[in-house]
Parts: structure tokens; C-alpha cells; sequence
């Protein structure tokens, strides 16, 4: 899959689940625990890898919430370190 035609259907996956909060997205792991993030987060490489494991996983067509094949732990983690260093800032 081309990195244009990836990007175009992960947006689209991303709006189909976007909550009214603008700005915002949530996601769901393993365990079912619900995040919700800032949109700029998807300019992150980790999370990218992450839409495209989930889409891999459950398939772009999925009917519910985006569920992400990670356990809550390690989104803590991710998060946490996504707070600290936002994307678009140079480590």
C-alpha cells in the first residue's frame, strides 16, 4: 500500500471515530480502556505504526471504537512520552 493511499485511509479511520471533542480522537485498547488524544499525536511515528498495526489487526472497515492492538500500559507510556516531547519538537 502506497504511503499516500496508507495515510488517506487512516484519516479517514481516524475522522469515523473522532468524538465531538474537536481536536481530539479516542482510541480503545486491548484491555478496552479508552484514551482520548489530540489529533496531533498522528504526526508521531509510533503512533502512526500504531493505526497501521490496528488496521492490520481488525481491518479498516471495522463497525464500533478504533481499538489499538496495544495493552494500556504501554499507551500509558506512549502518552507520557508524547506529553513530554510533543510532535514537531526536535528531541
Amino acid at each position: 500500500m502506497s504511503m499516500k493511499r496508507s495515510s488517506k485511509k487512516l484519516s479517514e479511520i481516524i475522522e469515523k471515530w473522532r468524538k465531538r471533542k474537536k481536536g481530539y480522537f479516542a482510541v480503545y485498547t486491548k484491555e478496552g480502556r479508552r484514551f482520548v488524544v489530540p489529533l496531533y499525536y498522528l504526526n508521531h511515528p509510533i503512533f502512526r505504526v500504531l493505526l497501521e498495526m490496528a488496521e492490520e489487526e481488525f481491518g479498516s472497515t471495522i463497525l464500533g471504537p478504533l481499538q489499538i492492538p496495544c495493552e494500556e500500559g504501554l499507551m500509558d507510556f506512549i502518552l507520557s512520552l508524547l506529553r513530554k516531547n510533543p510532535p514537531g519538537n526536535s528531541p
